[in-house]
């Protein structure tokens, strides 16, 4: 999967019909940004007009299709793109023939490779570069034929040297065979500390492709996995180390019941604050999954738990509230990679909830979770997807040493 919002080079090799293609689109599935695909192959007959045809219908329509066979530089170059989108080229072994069939020198293509490696290196999101390995079969009889399998094999080795990760793929199966920013053997951590490069792909998959879940199967989730995400969820950090809250595990169908009807109270209330088209896009939308998610959860915090003086709380009272925030956070990243959604329900009267989960006065609500198993997750929110709000560009919040400073020069 690709890392949503991360520069990264990816150079994906390997034999003809192994499956490139379809890694490459796979690790771009849940990118949140724009998906661009440059095609350098021409249709030169009725075969090739088919493949690309089939190609295109893989794609789907979120992909923004460019079919270029010359020159890639000056496509890259155009791209309306940012550090969320994904560019997959397919392919460069294509490139290089074409250019060979244009009569270019071995100097022009040196010098297109330059070029296009400069356009790889400056794009700001995620570059995956499609190629063949042509050099591990029978030596070709012609001239031009081992020029272009000399030319292909020096190509791969400049892309490969200078990409962050290269992954070969055999008979359908990707095999990662440089991670980061070299290999797995040489490769050198910034600190002793550091996550290896496979952990922290793990880690950022889970941030970037954490959703908002409100569709759920209802498949039952083993309590040793229920366990597993509590555990996580417990280990947040916490202000003082009060460790303020607690979790209750509701699987009990007539209090879901009840919860459910909360819901639809507090929704209704909430849709008269709309109007017109908005009203109409608020009604349309989905927003919780109680009844079909096999567990809720829901996470308190316990405000008097260490007492009225608590290390580092004196002075920002509400740390308890941020403390438990950060164990329902932990929570959600550790069920997505076990593969599960969560959905937050927050369109609810408190004290229904508190009444009908028998919650003490003293202990406040913070997160009603919807949890369990989906058929799917969305590859950007679903507020985003449905037009409902726009991500905020990261460059528009940061200030740099003081508010409304501009962090350029900085970043």
């Amino acid at each position: 999967m690709v890392t949503a919002g991360m520069k990264k080079t990816i150079l994906i090799t390997g034999g003809c019909r192994s499956g490139k293609s379809r890694h490459a689109l796979q690790l771009a599935r849940n990118s949140a940004g724009k998906k661009f695909f440059l095609a350098t192959a021409q249709v030169l007959d009725d075969e090739m007009a088919e493949r690309i045809e089939k190609h295109r219908e893989e794609r789907g329509d979120e992909w923004v299709t460019f079919e270029e066979s010359l020159d890639l530089k000056a496509v890259i170059e155009t791209l309306e793109s940012d550090p969320q989108s994904v560019l997959v080229l397919d392919c460069l072994t294509l490139w290089i023939s074409n250019l060979l069939m244009a009569d270019a020198s071995k100097e022009r293509i040196t010098r297109e490779v330059n070029e296009l490696l400069d356009s790889c290196s400056r794009f700001p999101g995620t570059m995956i570069c499609i190629t063949n390995e042509v050099g591990a079969g029978i030596v070709p009889e012609t001239p031009l034929g081992r020029e272009f399998r000399d030319l292909a094999g020096e190509v791969n080795q400049r892309f490969a040297g200078q990409f962050d990760e290269v992954i070969l793929t055999v008979a359908g199966i990707p095999l990662k065979v440089k991670s980061g920013s070299g290999s797995e053997t040489d490769q050198s951590l910034a600190s002793d500390h550091e996550f290896s490069s496979d952990k922290k792909e793990g880690l950022y998959d889970a941030i970037y492709g954490r959703r908002d879940v409100r569709q759920f199967k209802p498949d039952p989730i083993p309590l040793l996995t229920v366990e597993k995400i509590l555990h996580a969820a417990h280990n947040a950090g916490s202000v003082g180390f009060m460790q303020p809250w607690n979790f209750i595990v509701i699987d009990d169908l007539e209090i879901k019941k009840k919860i459910s009807k909360n819901f639809s109270k507090a929704n209704d209330e909430a849709s008269r604050h709309y109007s017109d088209e908005r009203k109409e896009l608020y009604s349309s939308l989905k927003l919780e999954g109680i009844l079909e998610a096999p567990i809720n959860i829901c996470v308190t915090c316990d405000r008097e738990r260490s007492g009225p003086h608590v290390l580092g709380r004196n002075t920002v009272p509400d740390t308890d509230i941020f403390s438990t925030c950060c164990a329902v956070q932990n929570l959600w990243l550790a069920a997505r990679a076990e593969g599960l959604g969560v959905g937050w329900v927050s369109i609810l009267s408190m004290e229904k909830l508190k009444a009908v989960l028998g919650i003490p006065e003293k202990i406040v609500p913070v997160a009603y979770l919807c949890v369990g198993y989906t058929d799917h997750f969305l590859k950007q929110p679903l507020l985003e997807k449905v037009g409902w709000g726009k991500r905020v560009s990261l460059e528009n919040l940061i200030y740099h040493n003081q508010w409304n400073q501009s962090s350029k020069g900085f970043l």
